[in-house]
């Protein structure tokens, strides 16, 4: 990235945090459904287990609502689900990119790319990030992208577009983030597509439960 475009962007971050945070009082908007109800079924995958997270993390994330649920396909293969929900963006309650919260207790970036995922039977695709990291021989695979009021948006800098947008626009600064993450089965390519294979069967179950 370029130093023009770096300090262009440090001008938007900034910018969307002034105006968020002091300029604006817009309405809380709340979920359609709690994300407890999130189907246990998705596709081929099955849900064996639901998390809480920590209350320091919940503290640092400070979102309105949220779900941590392993699910497992029929060969044995996991794939674990985050979605993290906020009705507004005010006040210190924002997303974090999972650039930020995934390294750490030794597991380091390998890469980080942007991938394209049919949904809606193949008619249209989604844009979302692919981030490998490893930690020893392990290796992980993370699928994520931020859901802005019935869109789907990859990148952290185009989000925060979207949210100053919707703030001024339509006086919202309601989000969320969807994150699938799995060890690496096989090759890269080969759990992307099995990661993204869940993505596309998981989508549709959003508009049920997230605001448009």
């Amino acid at each position: 990235m370029s130093w023009q475009r770096w300090l262009a962007s440090c001008g938007v971050l900034l910018g969307a945090a002034v105006y968020l945070h002091g300029f604006t009082h817009g309405e809380r908007v709340p979920l359609r459904r709690s994300l407890d109800a999130f189907p246990t079924t998705v596709g081929v995958w099955k849900a064996s287990q639901t998390v809480n997270l920590d209350d320091q993390v919940l503290d640092v994330l400070r979102p309105t609502d949220y779900l941590v649920r392993r699910y497992v396909d029929d060969a044995g293969r996991t794939a674990w689900l985050y979605i993290g929900y906020w009705d507004t963006q005010r006040k210190g309650a924002e997303i974090h990119s999972p650039k930020n919260c995934l390294p750490g207790g030794g597991w380091e970036p390998l890469e980080a790319k942007r991938v394209r995922i049919p949904i809606d039977g193949g008619d249209r695709a989604i844009d979302v990030n692919r981030y490998v990291l490893q930690n020893g021989p392990e290796r992980m695979m993370a699928l994520y992208w931020y859901q802005s009021q019935g869109r789907s948006v990859a990148g952290e800098l185009d989000a925060k577009l979207e949210l100053i947008r919707n703030s001024i626009f339509n006086n919202r600064s309601d989000g969320a983030i969807v994150r699938i993450s799995s060890p690496v089965y096989g090759t890269v390519a080969q759990t992307s597509e099995i990661l993204g294979s869940y993505a596309k069967s998981l989508y549709p179950f959003l508009s049920e439960f997230l605001p448009d």
